[in-house]
């Protein structure tokens, strides 16, 4: 009779330590067999820490070059030949957005505002002289799309 206490005894301990080992929290449900699960999770924490790399102006500039080369296949980041006066811009405003600034050789101003955080870009158009003031274009897209030269990507918005 004392065995079988002992015994039970046992038994109920190294279940507790079984169960114990099994979770380590209380909001894991899973079975240890769904590799997939946690596949995804890493997927998951891998994407989220992409995007929570801060894009820095210099990026943001040269994603837009390449944004451009991609939606206009005849774009020349280089100007014109002919002397006029055109010019790109990269700076932040008060919002923390960064402004990526083409001033064309008509006086016409592109500026691309990009999120640093998300990569979410939009697109405003001035012409002084013809448009009072700078106005949003449905042009829309992600920065983080162009970060690396040689993507053929479209926006949305084209």
């Amino acid at each position: 009779m004392k065995k079988q206490k002992i015994l039970v005894a046992l038994i109920i301990g190294a279940a507790m330590v079984l169960t114990a080992c099994a979770k380590e929290n209380d909001s894991e449900t899973g079975s240890l067999f769904e590799p997939t699960e946690n596949v995804s999770r890493q997927e998951e924490a891998d994407h989220s820490e992409e995007k929570t790399e801060v894009i820095t102006e210099d990026q943001a500039y040269n994603a837009v070059i390449n944004y451009c080369k991609a939606t206009n296949p005849e774009f020349d980041e280089g100007g014109n030949a002919e002397g006029y006066t055109e010019y790109w811009d990269v700076s932040t405003n008060e919002n923390g957005e960064i402004v990526v600034l083409y001033r064309s050789y008509t006086a016409a101003q592109i500026r691309y505002y990009v999120n640093p955080t998300s990569g979410e870009t939009y697109v405003t158009e001035y012409v002084p002289g013809i448009i009072d003031e700078e106005q949003r274009t449905d042009e829309t897209f992600n920065i983080r799309d162009y970060l690396e030269a040689g993507i053929t990507q479209t926006s949305s918005g084209n």
